[in-house]
């Protein structure tokens, strides 16, 4: 779970929230491992949890939290890539590969790319003229 990594003290924060929000702080604090003063200091933003206690909050995430941490940790990946995209941009750096790699993310999830769904988007309204 490299991506884990890349999440920021605000993303760690607001998975902690919203699991304890739904398991409670006693009972998360013992999924995690830690003690429920150490999830009232994520929760207060005086300490962020660590690697190893956000891997751990994720691997015990029962459905219903998993599509909303899952939505927490798209933005901010999401957030990120775009902030580096506009940097490459305006640097003059953007590798070309770039546009290939993401094309293939979004594949593997089952998404088409927007290009894609523009052109079948064209070619039915050209079909119904």
């Amino acid at each position: 779970m490299k991506y884990v990594h890349l999440l920021g003290k605000e993303a760690r924060r607001k998975i902690i929230e919203r699991l304890a929000s739904s398991k409670g702080v006693r009972r998360l604090a013992d999924e995690l491992g830690i003690t429920p003063a150490a999830v009232s200091k994520y929760l207060r933003g005086q300490t962020h949890p660590s690697d190893r206690v956000i891997m751990k909050a994720i691997e015990t995430l029962e459905p219903d939290d998993a599509l909303e941490v899952s939505k927490i940790i798209e933005e901010e990946l999401l957030s990120g890539l775009e902030d580096y995209i506009e940097w490459a941009a305006e640097k003059g750096v953007v590798d070309p590969r770039l546009s290939l790699r993401l094309s293939e993310l979004a594949a593997k999830a089952g998404l088409t790319s927007l290009s894609s769904r523009r052109a079948a988007s064209e070619a039915l309204s050209s079909q119904a003229a």
